[in-house]
């Protein structure tokens, strides 16, 4: 584009170069005359983080995660330390999570974070993409293994994780694996039947970013799981020989998983059977290239000072603070 405006006449640049000079003067005219208690943040570019910006020249992931500079900035707005009540179960409405932030994202040496800010925001768009098509179905779905451990130890992805996981009633598959196939190889891609036939599962991705590994899907993603259920017990197609009891599960509730509030088991704690404060330990796989790795596990208070962790309160068990560096972000109140 350089090369092509040095070989134009010069009376076509001056006027081109004088236009855009008087367009910029009377736009930021008007963004101060009618806005003039903005806060600065909104009247310049100058403090927005260009970080996410830089990547786009060579990184095409990060052409979906525009915003995600203007997300951070915008979080020095956000009320301290506040109290939060979920909403209501909405069968009809997604829900954000308001005080979720970036601004906290920091790395320990002792377990790295596994996923960059870019491609968490990518998972949260996929799990609202997922909630749509489920509450315009009628679907009941809700987080599970690691992720609801990540909800309930740190109201997000576990720091140190690099999937999601939720469940789906294994008798709503064929009308959810429909309503991927109808959004399959646009910017969202769909793998299913993954697992052999007993043990089916499915994944959701964006067509744009890495392939992981050698595998046909892309990374990050989401996991689909199935599960049967009888009056009592309920269990994963993927490890059936491993039910877990319905009254812990249902009816379900709103939980914080990074900026969205989700479906998740009444009483998460029960389906642990180790304590989720005690220990932290990563993964034996790395999703993003789909290769085995070594896992590591420490005490969580060694990395509380890096990563956000829920304070443990079992005569308050409703109530959870989530804090970083003995510093308060936020509080949950959940209706008993």
């Amino acid at each position: 584009m350089y090369h092509q405006l040095e070989r134009l006449p010069k009376t076509i640049i001056i006027p081109f170069v004088f236009t855009s000079i008087i367009i910029l003067i009377s736009y930021q005219y008007i963004r101060h005359v009618k806005c003039p208690l903005c806060p600065k943040s909104i009247l310049s570019s100058n403090n927005l983080s260009d970080i996410e910006d830089e990547k786009t020249a060579v990184d095409e992931t990060s052409l979906l995660c525009l915003d995600l500079a203007q997300r951070i900035d915008s979080e020095r707005y956000y009320p301290q330390s506040p109290v939060i009540f979920p909403p209501a179960f909405n069968d009809t409405k997604t829900f954000r999570f308001p005080y979720h932030r970036y601004s906290h994202w920091k790395s320990s040496s002792i377990i790295p974070r596994a996923l960059t800010q870019c491609e968490h925001t990518l998972m949260m768009h996929l799990l609202m993409i997922i909630d749509r098509i489920c509450r315009e179905n009628k679907i009941t779905y809700f987080i599970s293994e690691g992720t609801l451990l990540g909800s309930v130890r740190h109201h997000d992805i576990i720091p140190w994780d690099d999937d999601l996981d939720i469940m789906v009633p294994n008798d709503k598959r064929k009308i959810l694996n429909n309503e991927f196939k109808k959004i399959d190889r646009t910017l969202i891609g769909f793998a299913f039947h993954l697992g052999g036939s007993k043990k089916e599962y499915d994944k959701l991705y964006y067509n744009i970013t890495q392939i992981a590994g050698e595998r046909k899907w892309h990374f990050p993603f989401i996991d689909i799981f199935f599960y049967e259920q009888n009056q009592t017990h309920l269990w994963s197609l993927l490890n059936p020989e491993e039910p877990f009891r319905t009254r812990y599960i249902f009816p379900l509730i709103l939980r914080p998983l990074g900026y969205l509030w989700v479906p998740a088991p009444r009483k998460p704690k029960r389906l642990f059977k180790f304590d989720p404060f005690g220990e932290c330990k990563t993964h034996i796989w790395n999703h993003s290239i789909e290769v085995s790795q070594k896992s590591v596990t420490v005490q969580c208070n060694r990395l509380k000072d890096m990563y956000p962790f829920v304070e443990p309160n079992k005569k308050k068990e409703w109530i959870e603070i989530l804090k970083i560096n003995n510093t308060i972000i936020h509080t949950v109140v959940f209706k008993l």
